[in-house]
């Protein structure tokens, strides 16, 4: 269903959001418009790749098919923001002064922490909390008491004050809510979508592959090195189990495993400090342990391998 977006008529567009199967030429071929047209309203360049909650920007001096109806205003006291070009909800959220939990509340259906595509509308809340729809209002009270909020302090967020306020489909917002569900959902996405990050950030000093020491000598380096200081923090590439932590007698002093979905392993060597114990569950991004310069080692360094079906691969291709 295309609904009509703030400024819609002003600037030309309804937005659809994507159903799981839908494809872009599929949506395109409903509303009647040029498959081109709908990647250059949403900034695909000549990408065709959309995901299930994804929301398209569909021009509607274009499109000729399909249903249009308002889109419901936000509570009292939001704010809107259209995403522009090079923005990130990072940015957003520093620009307004809230948290991203405060902005994933006001927008719990959001596909993606990291690649919205540039059009989408956002709803800036006042703070934190959770905007859930009321389809029958009749249900209100029951609606309240799920999601453990307290009554008078949602009725004059929204500035309901009689039953006659209360309408299908009305956007409700629920103060101090915390959007657990939807936090939980965009960090499996956000996984998905970056499946390995940096586990840390400095100089890149040596490659995977083949290298050589000197006087006609070389060996298989199975991973990179990245300099950094002393001390700072490495974190986990990717969400996992911890299957070793502690010193190594293959040279790679201090180190640490991790097991991840599928069975593929990262490996972190050379630390000063580690900070997981075997059996632990670590979350992407948590810090596992610290730069160091143990083990067979010329300066405090990581060196980071990736393992998938038990041999080395070269991480760089799977670095985000």
């Amino acid at each position: 269903m295309l609904a009509l977006a703030s400024g819609a008529l002003a600037g030309g567009y309804g937005v659809v959001t994507v159903q799981s199967g839908e494809s872009l030429g599929e949506i395109a071929h409903r509303y009647r418009i040029g498959t081109e047209a709908l990647r250059a309203a949403n900034g695909l360049g000549a990408s065709n790749l959309i995901r299930p909650g994804d929301v398209l920007r569909v021009p509607l001096g274009e499109a000729t098919g399909g249903i249009v109806e308002a889109a419901p205003d936000p509570p009292p006291g939001f704010r809107r923001h259209v995403l522009g070009t090079g923005e990130t909800l990072s940015g957003i959220v520093a620009r307004y002064g809230i948290s991203i939990a405060a902005l994933v509340g006001a927008n719990p259906d959001l596909s993606s922490l990291d690649r919205l595509p540039t059009g989408v509308e956002l709803l800036i809340p006042p703070g934190e909390g959770l905007v859930v729809t009321l389809f029958d209002p009749s249900e209100l009270a029951d609606l309240i008491e799920h999601h453990g909020a307290d009554a008078a302090t949602v009725a004059r967020a929204n500035g309901i004050r009689s039953p006659f306020d209360l309408r299908p489909g009305m956007l409700l917002f629920l103060p101090g809510v915390q959007p657990s569900g939807s936090l939980e959902r965009l960090a499996r996405v956000r996984e998905e979508e970056n499946r390995y990050i940096w586990p840390v950030h400095g100089r890149l000093t040596s490659y995977f592959g083949r290298r050589n020491l000197g006087m006609g000598t070389s060996n298989f380096h199975r991973g990179i090195d990245v300099a950094a200081p002393t001390g700072t923090p490495i974190i986990a590439a990717r969400s996992g189990t911890v299957t070793f932590s502690g010193w190594s007698t293959r040279g790679y002093g201090n180190l640490v495993r991790i097991r991840h979905a599928g069975g593929a392993e990262t490996w972190y060597a050379h630390a000063s400090r580690l900070l997981v114990s075997v059996g632990q569950y670590v979350n992407q991004g948590e810090r596992i342990a610290l730069i160091g310069s143990t083990g067979l080692s010329t300066g405090p360094h990581l060196h980071f391998e990736l393992h998938v079906s038990g041999t080395a691969i070269d991480p760089l291709g799977e670095l985000r």
